[in-house]
Order: structure tokens, then C-alpha cells, then sequence
């Protein structure tokens, strides 16, 4: 039997043996990032998912989500198998369901933009324009913007550095709103219709090549795990192990459009600080 012949017959194998044992996983997203319809966050997925499908023989299937508290509702329950989620968001289904499995982590560019790291930073930010607003008692009696209660740096833990200065958001804003993401937030604080708000590194980046280098920031937070990949059970530990390798070696050009650079492996206590946040009260 000839060489060429031998690797045929082990492909075609192969092919077999995959569409045989085929899994059908319903793959969560938020549309965290940017507010969009959910067609365009599927289209931000689709390469990385396509390369799963591809390499496993699996099939994805993208649920969108309208928010957080669907996310966390859908993973903890098991109406989605698989989901890129946020910090808080990820605390809060594992400490309904403690059976998930955190898979990954992803590795997002620093505040430089020369090396890959696991954390991210959120800021409470105004414009620059607004010479009135430098410090965190300016912020007394302003309009204020939130993301989602379930939001990291959109709310858990920009909360805790005004608490830390002595402002109740219910008791010392003049008015307070929850705007339901990030480009929200951003997008009001350029169009003056709040004073200031809370938002992350990522979507600050993004504001700023949209409206010009307008905002100044008035409070950064302590570092922020970045967003993970978990999984409801029963998933295999094989399956677990051959996600995590092909995650940590995916190719950055497939993750074009996300926050994420790639994927590293981080155990679950990685994420105790965002409990001590988001749970401890």
C-alpha cells in the first residue's frame, strides 16, 4: 500500500470517527462590547468558533444573549453549554451552579499596548471639557452613568471606589442610570447628556477613536480578571483539555473584532477577588 494511499485511509478515518462522535454546543455571547445588533456578534465569533468546529468536528451554535442576568440564567442552568462571559457575570453562575467548569481566560493588550495580560482596568471618567469635574466629591449632585448591576467595570467595582470616598450613588448623584453597555455610557458622556461615568480600558480605547481624545479619567480600579470561557457540566475531561489547548493556541487573527488576544489557563480561584466584590456586601 502506498504512502499516499495509507493517509487517505487514516483521513478518511479520522473524518468518520469525528462526524460519529459530533457534539452540538450552544455557544454564549453578551453583547458586551460594543451594543451591537447580535448579527454583529455573531459575525466577531464566528472565525473562532469555525476553527473549533473545524478542529474537533464539533458543531457551535451561537446563542446571543440580551444580557447579563439571561447569561448568567442560561450557563448556570445549562441552556447554554459553553459561554464567553464576563467577571461578575462568572461568579454569580458559578455561585448558583458551583459545577462549572472555568476553561479559559482571555489575554487582552495592557494599558501600553506591549505585552499580553490577564487582568483590565476599569475608570470612572468625564470630558475634559468639564473643568468643574477633577476629583471624586465633584461627582456630588452630577448625572451619572452605570452599565448593567451586573457589570464589573460598569458597576461593581467603580461602586466600590465611590463607596471607598464616602458616595452613596442613591443618596449623593443627582441623578444616576443604568445604560445597558459600555458605548452607551461613553456615548452619553460625549453628548453631555450625563456628567460622568463608569466604563472599562477596552471600550475607552474604542470611545476615543470614535469621538476624539475627549474624556479624561478621574478613578481607575484595581486590576479586573479578564473575561473567561466556562462551561456547564457534564463536559469530559478530554473535552476540556482539547478546548484549553486549541483555545491557548488559536491564532490571534481569528479573534479580530474581540477584546481578547488569546486564551490562557487560570484555576477558578483567579477570580476570588471579583467574589470579594461583587458578592461580599
Amino acid at each position: 500500500m502506498s504512502s499516499t494511499v495509507r493517509k487517505i485511509l487514516i483521513l478518511s478515518c479520522f473524518l468518520v470517527f469525528n462526524s460519529i462522535h459530533a457534539q452540538t454546543f450552544r455557544f454564549g455571547v453578551t453583547p458586551w462590547q460594543k451594543g451591537q445588533h447580535e448579527d454583529d456578534i455573531r459575525h466577531y465569533y464566528q472565525p473562532m468558533l469555525s476553527y473549533l468546529s473545524q478542529q474537533t468536528g464539533d458543531n457551535y451554535i451561537i446563542v446571543s444573549t440580551r444580557n447579563y442576568q439571561q447569561m448568567i440564567q442560561f450557563l448556570a442552568e445549562g441552556k447554554i453549554n459553553i459561554a464567553s462571559i464576563s467577571p461578575v457575570p462568572y461568579v454569580l453562575a458559578k455561585n448558583i451552579n458551583p459545577a462549572l467548569q472555568l476553561l479559559v481566560t482571555e489575554l487582552s493588550w495592557d494599558e501600553n499596548e506591549d505585552k499580553l495580560s490577564d487582568t483590565y482596568q476599569g475608570f470612572i471618567i468625564t470630558l475634559k471639557a468639564n473643568e468643574h469635574i477633577n476629583s471624586l466629591d465633584d461627582l456630588r449632585q452630577k448625572r451619572f452613568g452605570f452599565v448593567k448591576r451586573e457589570s464589573s467595570s460598569g458597576y461593581n467595582y467603580p461602586k466600590a471606589l465611590l463607596e471607598a470616598g464616602g458616595i452613596q450613588y442613591k443618596n449623593d448623584f443627582g441623578r444616576y442610570y443604568f445604560l445597558g453597555s459600555h458605548p452607551r455610557v461613553t456615548d452619553a458622556i460625549a453628548s453631555g447628556s450625563i456628567d460622568a461615568g463608569a466604563t472599562s480600558d477596552y471600550n475607552l480605547k474604542r470611545a476615543i477613536e470614535k469621538h476624539g481624545d475627549i474624556f479624561k479619567i478621574l478613578l481607575t480600579t484595581e486590576r479586573i480578571p479578564n473575561i473567561c470561557i466556562a462551561a456547564h457540566p457534564p463536559l469530559s475531561k478530554n473535552k476540556i483539555k482539547q478546548l484549553q489547548y486549541l483555545l491557548t493556541h488559536i491564532q490571534p487573527e481569528l479573534l479580530d473584532g474581540l477584546s481578547a488576544q488569546g486564551y490562557v489557563i487560570r484555576k477558578d480561584s483567579f477570580y476570588n477577588i471579583v467574589r470579594r466584590v461583587s458578592l461580599e456586601k
